[in-house]
């Protein structure tokens, strides 16, 4: 048997997981017309299976585009919804919930309650009102109305996903809910870095809590512009060296475990 796990991040939370011949879809995105960073129409064509964290625009909004007769999508009420207007079919969604477990081939899923990090008002009204949005005013309504068309409603997910012996733990969005029992010591973390001003001593207490043996970091890219902005890792790579190992791809790159 091929027992190698491949992880392949696209772009923002954008994320497959390949085993043998079971893969995963996790919250695919194509970036905005005008990011630099750039995805192939075709890149997400031959995955059957998509997972949705939560129900943000940067996580759900491009899955009308991916979705073939043969997709199946597991998501929340609130996302499903969402897609539902977007003109997914019903055939094509599955509902889950915390505490939901199944199958995708070889990959065994369990969902966990998540939590979104809080994302501050006065936050938000800085990047709405940004001096990169001011000069890039061309269609900025449509990204607007796109953005505020999908909503999380408290709704994000993590998931673990177990196989060939290995744990993967995926975290829909850089918080955790006060009341879980996360899985520790798993084999990969995905952290979405994005969100909070002191990201840095957010993803360490998280890392702290988790103990994970390896971090791969996703999110920090510049794939909605000109809302969004290139995080800067660096002090979180420097803190978590001496505690697990920390990946960063290039876009469309491939990690193996």
């Amino acid at each position: 048997m091929n027992e190698r796990i491949n992880i392949t991040w696209y772009g923002t939370a954008s994320v497959r997981i390949t085993a043998g011949s079971s893969q995963l879809l996790i919250d695919p995105f194509f970036p905005f017309p005008d990011s630099r960073i750039k995805i192939a129409a075709n890149a997400y064509a031959d995955c059957s299976h998509i997972l949705v964290s939560h129900g943000h625009f940067d996580h759900i909004s491009s899955i009308s585009e991916i979705v073939r007769n043969d997709t199946t999508v597991y998501c929340t009420n609130a996302p499903y919804r969402t897609l539902c207007r977007k003109g997914v079919s019903k055939k094509n969604l599955h509902l889950i919930k915390a505490g939901s477990s199944f199958n995708i081939g070889d990959i065994h899923i369990t969902a966990y309650k998540g939590k979104h990090i809080r994302l501050n008002a006065i936050d938000v009204l800085n990047a709405i009102c940004s001096r990169r949005v001011i000069k890039n005013l061309k269609g900025i309504t449509g990204k607007l109305r796109k953005i505020s068309s999908c909503l999380e409603k408290k709704e994000t997910l993590c998931y673990l996903a177990e196989v060939y012996g290995k744990r993967i733990l995926i975290l829909g969005s850089l918080a955790l809910a006060e009341d879980i029992d996360y899985p520790t010591g798993v084999d990969l973390a995905f952290f979405p870095y994005q969100g909070a001003k002191n990201i840095c001593e957010v993803a360490a207490n998280i890392c702290d809590k988790l103990k994970p043996k390896a971090v791969l970091l996703t999110h920090f890219d510049d794939t909605f512009p000109p809302f969004s902005s290139e995080i800067d890792t660096s002090g979180f790579e420097e803190y978590i060296k001496k505690r697990a190992a920390v990946y960063k791809l290039k876009h469309g790159s491939t990690l193996e475990i």
